[in-house]
């Protein structure tokens, strides 16, 4: 092919690739516009659906579900006020009343919408020219609070340059420059706040009390003249009302009453330390709480269910209360007391107090305490403390389990139990009681030499030398008369176990709050140990010398001591609680128990307890003690205790008696044998 020919076909093709390119060119945009349609076309239907969808879900909402969403706002942007009911009566073992609940009228305050600070100052000074308010709780830190809000200016120059300098460089903070406001705000510029403002800041102080949007209480216990006059003069009260609360009645008076307990006001509120707990548990800030005692403890039982009311506002603004739950009165709660005994108790302790008051081998004896249980069950039959002061009797059945004294010998059952279950000293074994001698220190002995006892002996005339031998024999020591005592430290160890299976210097576990277990000794040398077994070196509490004594009388079962039984609902007297006896320890060594029950009763028929508890007409088991001790003068006054159960063959009571400073100068008779002997009587006569 020449060179003519291979020139033309070139042209060709070329030619050739230009028309199709050309028409490629021609094509093209036709393609994409279909492709942009149709693309266009879906998107328009998407954009349709999902229009129908919302515009079909507004319908749904505004229209078909119209009043559920009304409802619910409602729900969510409702405001509640709560209000307590009632609390629970407190009853003794047969129904008598403890406490009780009184109906009471208060005046309270809702704050109205949109009011403002001088509104309320205008109502605070108004009801202060009105109405009867105290300024029993009106400090002088509040009155400077009040110079700080009404004279802010002054209070402020009371600051000088310096700190304002320190106050804008950070080194001060707005609580240090009001701390110091408060710390320069003299009395004497408070001379000029007049009565009627204070009583006013008073009542203001109340109406800005934070309650969560509850009502305030302005005035407790106000009388019907002053309800009446209110009411007649609603219109100038803007947001005032009056409402029904119940306060606590006590139809005993003293008797009982610090163990019941206290119960806080509206104005009091929750108490600080249990605040965030309280809260927790749906409490209003401004609720009635039990704050001491059975009130305390079984708060969730007293307290009532609250009613609930949905709180709304009229077109003026004033607070409407509608009731959402209504509420019911709380559980009455059984206790374990016996009211006549314990009454009768008092009256004891009282009349012996008055008789000794010009007594001079009694002159520092004020106090004393007295519990009865039962052995079986734990139950706190008589709880009974007592001081004589200069202006009358006060009667604090907290002593029982709050105060602590050392006891001396009626703790010495528990120590001879120790020494039989431990193997230092046999059943019958003899010892002769006289006085020992350790090297360095005073002789040690009984309250006179009682020559060969046994065990049995050892308790019914208390002999402290018989203790010694045992306390020496447990710790390993060697006794040699006027030589050293060494001793095995783990001894008191060893003694604290076996007394707190008696309850002894450990919690009773009663149902009661702040219980103390008294003051245990530090300190270790062997003669401590000899003081140890004779009750003269740790101290007891009443509860815990009754926990004892029930112990002893129960064949060596300790249970956990209450003062409350169970609780009804009063409407129905259905029972919704109950405390059943709890069994805390039970000691191991039966026969050991039975010789420390027969040195108790021998105590009575031929010790030293025979003298008034042997004339009773059921036999009594018992263990006097007397135990070294000085007033807060430094002056020598013996305490006197007395542990014991009755009838001795079928234990019904077990009790303990406890009376610090009980003589002086010359050594008298233990009181607590007429104490007790004169307590047993109305039941045993």
């Amino acid at each position: 092919m020449n060179k003519k020919t291979l020139v033309n076909r070139f042209r060709k093709n070329q030619s050739s690739s230009i028309r199709y390119g050309e028409i490629d060119q021609v094509t093209r945009p036709a393609d994409i516009q279909k492709s942009v349609t149709f693309r266009l076309q879906i998107f328009g239907v998407i954009i349709i659906v999902l229009m129908a969808t919302v515009l079909f879900r507004l319908y749904q909402v505004q229209v078909v579900d119209q009043q559920f969403y009304q409802n619910r706002l409602e729900i969510y942007t409702r405001r509640y006020q709560t209000v307590t009911t009632p609390r629970g009566e407190i009853k003794d073992r047969y129904g008598e009343i403890l406490v009780a609940n009184s109906e009471q009228l208060v005046i309270t305050y809702l704050p109205p919408l949109r009011v403002t600070d001088r509104e309320k100052w205008d109502l605070a000074y108004l009801f202060a020219e009105d109405f009867e308010v105290s300024m029993d709780n009106l400090r002088i830190r509040d009155l400077k609070d009040l110079f700080i809000m009404l004279h802010n200016d002054e209070a402020t120059r009371l600051i000088n340059d310096n700190e304002w300098d320190s106050y804008r460089a950070g080194q001060l903070s707005d609580n240090d420059i009001y701390l110091l406001k408060v710390d320069r705000i003299t009395e004497s510029m408070l001379v000029r706040f007049d009565d009627k403002t204070r009583r006013a800041f008073v009542v203001k102080q109340a109406m800005d009390m934070p309650t969560g949007g509850r009502e305030k209480v302005i005035k407790l216990d106000a009388s019907k003249t002053e309800v009446a006059y209110l009411i007649e003069h609603i219109n100038l009260y803007r947001g005032f009302n009056v409402a029904i609360n119940w306060s606590r009645d006590y139809p005993q008076g003293s008797t009982l009453r610090t163990i019941m307990g206290n119960v806080s006001t509206s104005q009091q509120g929750l108490p600080a330390e249990r605040l965030i707990s309280y809260l927790a548990l749906d409490y209003s800030r401004n609720e009635n709480v039990g704050t001491s005692g059975i009130e305390l403890k079984y708060e969730d039982v007293l307290r009532g269910a609250r009613s609930v009311y949905s709180l709304n506002y009229d077109t003026e603004g004033i607070g409407l209360l509608n009731t959402v739950i209504e509420g019911s009165k709380g559980y009455d709660v059984i206790t374990t007391f016996d009211l006549g005994w314990q009454l009768h108790a008092e009256e004891v302790a009282k009349r012996i107090l008055e008789t000794n008051i010009n007594n001079v081998n009694r002159k520092y004896m004020d106090k004393m305490y007295f519990v009865i249980t039962e052995p079986q069950t734990g139950d706190v039959l008589v709880a009974l403390g007592v001081r004589r002061t200069s202006s009358g009797y006060i009667v604090d059945s907290t002593m029982t389990y709050t105060d602590a004294m050392v006891v001396g010998s009626s703790i010495k059952g528990a120590t001879v139990y120790m020494g039989l279950a431990e193997n230092v000293i046999r059943e019958g074994e003899v010892i002769r009681d006289e006085p020992i001698k350790i090297r360095d220190t005073e002789l040690k002995k009984s309250h006179r030499n009682l020559g060969l006892l046994n065990d049995l002996g050892a308790l019914s005339m208390s002999s402290n030398v018989y203790m010694f031998h045992i306390a020496m024999r447990l710790g390993g020591a060697n006794y040699e008369y006027d030589g050293p005592l060494r001793i095995n430290l783990n001894a008191f160890n060893v003694m604290r176990n076996y007394y707190s299976q008696f309850g002894l210097g450990t919690n009773t576990l009663i149902d009661l709050p702040n219980e103390q277990t008294g003051y245990k000794g530090a300190a270790n040398l062997g003669g401590h140990l000899l003081d140890f077994a004779i009750g003269q070196y740790d101290t007891y509490t009443t509860v815990q010398m009754a926990q004892y004594a029930a112990t002893v009388a129960n064949n060596g079962v300790r249970l956990k001591l209450r003062t409350v039984k169970e609780a009804y609902q009063s409407s129905t007297d259905f029972m919704v609680y109950q405390n059943s006896p709890e069994i805390l320890s039970v000691l191991s060594n039966d026969s050991a128990i039975r010789r420390v029950q027969q040195g108790f009763r021998l105590c009575v028929t031929d010790g030293l307890c025979r003298s008034q508890l042997n004339v009773l007409k059921v036999p009594v088991a018992a263990k006097t003690g007397t135990a070294e001790s000085v007033t807060l003068d430094g002056y020598s006054s013996p305490n006197s205790s007395l542990v014991g159960y009755a009838p001795y063959n079928n234990p019904e009571v077990a009790f303990a008696c406890a009376v610090p400073n009980a003589w002086n100068d010359k050594q008298q008779t233990n009181i607590c044998l007429q104490i007790a002997a004169e307590i047993l009587k109305y039941r045993y006569e």
